[in-house]
Parts: structure tokens; sequence; C-alpha cells
């Protein structure tokens, strides 16, 4: 699917592809490709330069971050977290002159949102990569609220642990782990590419201030991140001594009665050895005797077990 927007002080109209050159050079225009077809991608490599890349998540880091003469061509990963399942849609940005491209295989939050935002405060940009710029602006803003609600959930999980709700903990912290790494590395991406684009002569002085700014709040995401991935592991450190220790009370008591029953069975297995010359295997009250001294004995020793706390 290809959509064509052009931003004018109304925000985005979107535009047939015969419209493109009575716009084009006056304001930017936006090429949002969505899984497209051949002949929808030789129609913007024909008016852009922008050519399909190879697989996107087996991208190397050095190739997210592609400067041209007069082209820039950024790839990144946009985490979409649902229920929980964690999803990575990769983006590519084309860049040059008038001219924005975005080719993606799903829907991505963080561009929805900026097309609302857009058009409902009439925002107009005289530079392609000032879309670019608020785009990551807005994902950098989803992750703050991400680890916002990441953090809520990590203070509940040791809530959790108390209440002994172990076993759906596990698979929780789990989740958790595997969601804060995910922000992590994507965070780490961001401020690499941020970083390559402060030196770039293709963006302007204007956009290069507002990626300073994000680059600062992603700053602060990382610290949150590592902040947060100790206190997971400190839980799981907790979590792993509590399941240990019930493991252990369960191991003792299976001691304790094997202990406690291992009398009854030693009298239950001599008299049942059936011997020639055992006399009280014609005693008339051999049974309820051996039966008294089973019962007994095991009686005791589970009084005696109690005292101790054991049971």
């Amino acid at each position: 699917m290809l959509k064509i927007y052009v931003n004018t002080l109304k925000g985005f109209e979107e535009v047939t592809p015969e419209r493109v050159k009575e716009y084009a050079g006056k304001y930017v225009v936006w090429f949002d490709l969505i899984d497209p077809d051949d002949e929808e991608l030789e129609l913007v490599s024909r008016l852009t330069g922008f050519r399909k890349p190879p697989k996107l998540e087996e991208l190397e880091l050095s190739s997210k971050y592609v400067e041209e003469r007069d082209a820039l061509e950024i790839t990144l990963s946009f985490v979409i977290a649902k229920k929980e399942e964690i999803l990575i849609e990769h983006v590519v940005f084309y860049i040059k002159e008038k001219f924005f491209v975005t080719f993606r295989y799903g829907d991505v939050p963080a561009i929805s949102l900026f097309k609302l935002k857009v058009n409902e405060e009439k925002k107009f940009y005289q530079f392609p990569e000032s879309l670019f710029a608020e785009i990551l602006a807005i994902e950098v803003d989803r992750i703050g609220r991400k680890l916002e609600d990441l953090g809520r959930r990590i203070k509940n999980a040791r809530k959790e642990m108390v209440e002994g709700r172990l076993e759906e903990l596990v698979h929780e912290l789990a989740f958790y782990d595997e969601l804060t790494l995910t922000l992590r590395e994507s965070v780490n991406e961001k401020l690499r590419i941020i970083a390559k684009c402060l030196k770039s002569p293709l963006v302007n002085a204007h956009t290069k201030k507002e990626l300073k700014v994000t680059y600062e709040d992603l700053t602060t995401l990382l610290d949150y991140t590592a902040f947060y991935l100790e206190k997971i592991d400190s839980i799981q450190s907790s979590l792993l001594g509590l399941i240990t220790i019930k493991q252990n009370e369960a191991v003792k008591v299976f001691t304790v009665l094997a202990a406690v029953f291992l009398p009854a069975t030693l009298i239950a297995s001599i008299f049942g050895m059936n011997f020639k010359h055992m006399p009280e295997l014609s005693w008339k009250f051999g049974y309820p005797y051996s039966l008294f001294l089973m019962v007994s004995t095991t009686a005791v020793l589970l009084f005696w077990v109690r005292r101790k706390g054991w049971l």
C-alpha cells in the first residue's frame, strides 16, 4: 500500500501520484509505503530514488545509517508490546531534498500518532528530516511510558511474591526482563543513529536542536532500563530463594515421614518373614501384638518429631 501526503499549512493532505509534481520542491512530500507491491515501489523509486532495502531484520548496525551525497537512509526498530508478546517493527526512513519516504511491513503506533498530531495541530515542516525527528520524539515518549508502566508492574511483583504467587511471578518476571532488554537495545540503537545525524551536513540546524533534546531523553531512559534490570534481577534472586526454601520444606517433610514410618516397616518385615522356627507365628496374640508395636512406635516418633518442630 502507498499513501502520499503533502505537508501544507493545514497539516497533511493526501494526494495522488499524478499531483506530486505540483508540490515537489515547494512542500515536503511524504511517501508512506506499507508492504508495497512492485508497481508502488517502482513509482516511488522513479520519483525519489528510493530503493527497496534487503530484509530489514537482517540489517547490520553499520547498514542502518547510510549517508549519500544528497540523501539519508535510516533504519530504526520500533518496539510494540501487546499483552505478553513483544513485537519489533522495522522502518526505513529515506530523506532526500523535499522528499520523505517511510518503508515498513506493518502498523507502527508512532507513525499513526504523528499523522494525528500534525493534522490536529496543523503543523508545517520546511524540511523532511524534521518529520523524522518528530516521529523519533514520539517513539521515545512511547518508550518512556512503557518504562513507567514496567516500573509499576515490577513494584507489584514484590507484593505478589509476598502473597505467594510464585509460579505466575516466574513467567511475569521473564516477560519483564525480555521487554526491558528489548527496550534497552532500541534506546541504544536510537542513540547511535542520532549521534550520526548530529554530525551530518544533510540535517539542518533546527532539526539538530530537536534531536539533541531527544538524545538527552534517551540517555535518561537508558539509565532507567539499567535500574529496572537490576530490580528484576533482585526479585528473581529473592524468588529463587523462596522457591528453594519451599522445595527444602517439602523434601524435609517426606524425609521425616519416611523416618517416622521406618520402625513400623521394620516390624512388619520381621513378622512377615514366615520362618519355620518363629514362635510368634503360632501365637494367638501375635497379629494384634505386631499391630500394637507398629502403631505405638509410629505414634511415639510422630509426637517426638512434632515437639522438635520438624512437622
